[in-house]
């Protein structure tokens, strides 16, 4: 339109200088360029409006097109959001479907085990069973360490190799069972009854046999190192070749028990009870025999130095005091 302008003018001017040719009046002519300046300018206003209008919606498309934008990438955020959430419900639902099949097949193999007594190798650490009745269980090489069994009823229950390190076994019932080779390391067999067990091979060290029954139960070559035999039940135990060193056996019965080459160095048999009890070829050096028994019993060969006699019942009957505080010269 700028450009239209002085075109108009130019035109003017000419029809002015033709105006002149033809006479000397000039109004018309001047009207007409005034009407025409108005409507140029009118123009100019017109198209100076237009170009504002057309300026504000180039704005708003703009800002729509920024928020547009803005909100499809939100969207779009929302939506990576949602993928991952419902990506990590799916890996959360597999997983749970994953924990319950291995459970339900934990279960399934517990109640088929308890159906059929089968408890072989299982792992049963720390696990409280007292009062519980496993008559008969095979428990074959269990984990058991560290398992509360007090008053458990494990008679002629099959343990062989069965580890029951630490385990509380108070009061238990093991008639009979076969320990062969288990794990008893530090148990607690406080007052258990093992009549008739299997003990043979077994690892009894620092165990805590206190009044325990072990009435006619085989202990060949069982580790009973320092294990507490106090007021202990033994009569007629096989304990031949057993090491029962620092082995405390005060107060025990004794009487008829096999101990032959049963190493029994340091041990405490103050007032333990072994009449007619075999401890041929057997170390009892260091060993004390305070008050003890030993009527009728079998010293043959046995390792006997450094033993403390006092009030010591020799294998003859004679009393250790009445001869020179030994009983060295009163065997038969």
């Amino acid at each position: 339109m700028s450009q239209l302008k002085p075109m108009i003018i130019v035109l003017l001017m000419l029809t002015s200088a033709l105006a002149g040719c033809a006479g000397d009046d000039t109004t018309d002519l001047e009207q007409q360029i005034a009407d025409l300046q108005q409507s140029n300018d009118e123009m100019e206003d017109t198209i100076s409006q237009k170009n504002n209008e057309i300026s504000m919606l180039q704005e708003l498309y703009a800002d729509s097109i920024s928020n547009a934008e803005t909100e499809r990438s939100s969207l779009l955020e929302q939506l990576d959001e949602l993928n991952s959430m419902k990506e990590e419900a799916d890996n959360t639902n597999q997983n749970l479907n994953g924990d319950l099949l291995i459970q339900y097949n934990l279960v399934m193999e517990w109640i088929q085990r308890a159906v059929y007594y089968d408890f072989s190798f299982a792992n049963m650490s720390n696990v409280v069973m007292n009062y519980a009745d496993l008559n008969g269980a095979d428990l074959t090489g269990a984990n058991l360490s560290g398992s509360i069994l007090s008053n458990t009823n494990l008679s002629y229950a099959d343990l062989y190799l069965a580890d029951l390190y630490l385990a509380d076994l108070s009061n238990a019932k093991l008639f009979a069972a076969n320990l062969f080779q288990a794990n008893l390391s530090n148990a607690d067999l406080f007052q258990a009854n093992l009549r008739y067990a299997d003990l043979t091979d077994t690892d009894l060290s620092n165990a805590y046999l206190y009044e325990a029954d072990l009435y006619l139960a085989d202990l060949y070559l069982a580790d009973l190192s320092n294990a507490n035999l106090i007021n202990g039940f033994l009569y007629n135990a096989n304990l031949s070749n057993t090491d029962l060193i620092g082995a405390d056996l005060s107060n025990a019965q004794l009487s008829r028990t096999k101990m032959t080459l049963a190493n029994l160095y340091n041990a405490n048999l103050t007032n333990a009870n072994l009449r007619d009890a075999d401890l041929s070829g057997a170390d009892l050096s260091g060993a004390d025999l305070n008050s003890a028994n030993l009527r009728d019993a079998d010293l043959s060969g046995a390792d006997l130095t450094a033993v403390v006699w006092f009030d010591t019942t020799c294998p003859d009957g004679t009393n250790s005091d009445d001869n020179g505080d030994t009983c060295e010269n009163n065997l038969i």
